[in-house]
């Protein structure tokens, strides 16, 4: 099993799932200049991270390779059975994570981080959401998983999933982007996380504590 990596990148999450899992791969990183070969266009169609090659598999987006590996190793517990009720709720979380959470995120990521490549996000993209709309869309979007997290320590019947790593590997970046300044049920929930030494073996290029 490979997975095709780069710090500080969405690539963090599968990685982290793979450190949880405590399974064998080999970790490839990658550079810009192979990102932008034809060779690894044929890995990705846009040059980007993650990739997973396991076997005959070839996958590639974050939210999905996690989804794959904890289905392939669902007996160590990180996706409920398939016919569990709380299979919903860890669906309608990871893709929560993926499509609404990380949104606002990215858009705020583009100012404070402008040097980002255009292949990322076109450029005549990055001014359609000031910077303080995108805290205030932040803060809307975070409201259900503050709901969540106030009575529960995890997102799914309150046990650890690769729902919350990728909910995590999205907050992460927003703390690091100091999105997340204010006290509330998802910067404690994140802090739990950023406990767990696979996240800190998974990030261990860029791994700070941030207050």
């Amino acid at each position: 099993m490979k997975l095709y990596f780069m710090p500080t990148t969405r690539a963090v999450r599968p990685r982290w799932l793979l450190e949880e899992l405590n399974i064998s791969y080999k970790l490839i990183r990658v550079a810009m200049d192979m990102s932008r070969s034809k060779k690894y266009g044929h890995l990705h169609p846009h040059g980007k991270v993650p990739v997973l090659i396991d076997e005959n598999v070839t996958i590639f987006e974050s939210a999905a390779i996690c989804a794959y590996l904890a289905d392939k190793y669902i007996d160590h517990g990180f996706a409920p059975q398939l016919d569990a009720p709380a299979r919903a709720y860890y669906y309608q979380w990871l893709f929560y994570a993926s499509l609404t959470l990380e949104a606002p995120v990215e858009q705020y990521m583009f100012h404070v981080l402008p040097g980002l490549p255009n292949k990322v996000l076109p450029k005549q993209a990055r001014q359609t959401v000031s910077p303080e709309e995108a805290k205030q869309w932040f803060a809307k979007v975070c409201e259900p998983l503050n709901e969540q997290l106030t009575t529960n320590d995890y997102l799914v019947e309150d046990y650890f999933s690769a729902a919350d790593i990728v909910t995590g590997g999205v907050l992460l970046w927003a703390l690091k982007l100091g999105m997340l300044k204010q006290e509330s049920p998802v910067k404690s929930y994140l802090a739990r996380l950023m406990e767990r030494p696979a996240l800190q073996k998974a990030d261990e290029d860029v791994y700070a504590k941030v207050d």
